[in-house]
């Protein structure tokens, strides 16, 4: 019996120390590393120290000079990562470490904003407030400081007084200085700066300076330019101004005030005269009638001796139209075969001198027009080549070139034309360009200067009219004076 109830005992005993034993057992922990790197956000640049904290741990590390930081020995599981780094808004990652390897992660810092201290109003340093005196192509200047050392960024306007657009916009540039070209004469700009640091954005204020008057300068001309022909106005010693620039612009002619500039313009096509003032501006076409004749670039034109009107050829009539387009014409009329090419108009008399031609370039006439629309004398009639005539000042003679060597072919080209006076009075022929004429050359294209003491004209190689000039000389022939390369068709302004 004693037996039984020992056995029974120990059984219990056993039974006991087996569930004791599974209510004890306790599974190991698991551990990983993290492993990542801190970037700043707008440049993808490693960002250096840094302080990343995980948790629910007490942990932190700081980046390395990479931008990297790592934690070992982080039992598997959940945890947030937190960076704080000054200037920069904290950024929170929630991760989940486990033990099937290395977790890695990247991190990107965003700028705080509400941090950052606007940079200083832009200050102007040049040009100088209230200059009114300065050239159409300058450089703007300013400073603007940042107390943060933030790099900055401009934006420059620009603008004409008024004009609604601005003429210059320069935004995103790095450089506190602006070169500025191109710029009216006589006008008033302002122009304003916004600085930007990346967070803020400051504006200057309002700066103004005015350019200089428009030059007095002395001559007009024509210059190709890509090809075409624009009208530029010269002091004659290098400095020149460029006054049109759309379409082919050729043959000016100064209105007797010296004000405004006549010229002939294909800009619509067909050949039509336009004005506009001596600085380029107010641009407008006179004529509905177009101009024609056989050589487009043979044409020539005058103004009224009161410089209300503008006489003008298209093809066999002579044509007279007030300036502002109204009051049109017919002056004169020539027989059906023949072309008006050329006119001039004098104070003294009222005259009116022509050049008529046909299709033959090298049949050419000097005429004077009557007061009756189909009738002409004949002044000058030698077979060559011809150009459009000239008063003098006085009207006394007229002034013209003439290609002596006899040459012809289909082009009409000349080898040897010289520039010639006609005295009204005589009949009498003087030749001015005489010996004082380059050999291979054409003096072409002339006129009076104001005072009737020089003459200008256009010289160039008869064998190459890419290669030619503006020059002056004195009525005698004499003093040669080169005004412009490359030009041609001029004439004085003042």
């Amino acid at each position: 019996m004693n037996n039984l109830i020992l056995r029974i005992l120990v059984g219990a005993l056993l039974v006991t120390t087996w569930s004791c034993n599974e209510d004890l057992y306790i599974e190991p922990n698991s551990y990983s590393s993290i492993r990542g790197q801190v970037l700043i956000s707008d440049t993808r640049k490693p960002a250096t120290r840094v302080l990343v904290r995980l948790s629910p741990t007490s942990r932190s590390v700081e980046t390395d000079s990479l931008g990297n930081f790592r934690f070992d020995s982080v039992q598997t599981g959940k945890y947030t990562l937190q960076t704080t780094l000054a200037g920069y808004l904290s950024e929170f990652a929630a991760i989940e470490v486990s033990e099937q390897g290395l977790t890695a992660i990247t991190l990107l810092l965003r700028t705080d904003k509400s941090q950052n201290k606007p940079s200083t109003a832009p200050v102007l340093v040049a040009p100088k407030a209230g200059s009114d005196t300065l050239q159409t192509s300058l450089t703007l200047r300013w400073k603007a400081t940042d107390p943060d050392r933030d790099s900055l960024t401009y934006d420059v306007m620009v603008y004409q007084d008024g004009v609604v657009a601005p003429v210059l916009t320069s935004l995103d540039q790095k450089s506190d200085t602006l070169q500025v070209k191109n710029l009216a004469y006589n006008a008033v700009y302002y122009w304003q700066v916004t600085v930007k640091d990346g967070a803020n954005a400051v504006k200057s204020d309002i700066f103004s300076f005015r350019t200089r008057p428009f030059p007095e300068f002395t001559y007009v001309y024509a210059k190709r330019v890509s090809g075409r022909l624009q009208l530029f106005t010269s002091s004659g010693a290098g400095s020149e101004i460029q006054l049109t620039t759309q379409g082919s612009n050729w043959r000016p002619v100064v209105s007797p005030n010296s004000r405004e500039i006549a010229f002939i313009s294909n800009i619509n096509t067909n050949l039509h005269l336009f004005v506009m003032n001596r600085d380029g501006s107010n641009l407008r076409q006179v004529t509905t009638v177009p101009m024609a004749g056989i050589v487009p670039a043979d044409l020539s034109f005058c103004w009224s001796p009161d410089g209300t009107q503008l006489l003008y050829p298209s093809n066999n009539k002579l044509y007279a139209v007030l300036t502002n387009g109204t009051g049109l014409r017919v002056v004169s009329k020539l027989a059906s075969g023949q072309f008006f090419s050329g006119c001039d108009w004098a104070e003294q008399g009222n005259q009116m001198v022509a050049r008529s031609s046909s299709s033959d370039p090298y049949d050419n006439k000097l005429v004077l027009v009557s007061s009756r629309v189909d009738s002409v004398s004949v002044l000058y009639d030698k077979p060559g080549r011809l150009s459009n005539p000239i008063f003098s000042i006085d009207g006394k003679e007229i002034l013209f070139s003439y290609d002596v060597s006899e040459f012809k072919n289909e082009q009409g080209r000349q080898l040897n034309a010289h520039i010639y006076r006609l005295v009204l009075g005589t009949g009498t022929v003087v030749d001015v360009s005489g010996s004082s004429k380059p050999t291979g050359t054409n003096d072409l294209e002339p006129r009076f200067s104001l005072n009737g003491a020089k003459i200008i004209f256009t010289n160039a190689d008869n064998a190459n009219e890419n290669q030619h000039g503006v020059y002056t000389m004195d009525t005698s022939g004499q003093n040669r004076t080169l005004i412009a390369n490359q030009a041609e068709m001029p004439t004085y302004r003042k």
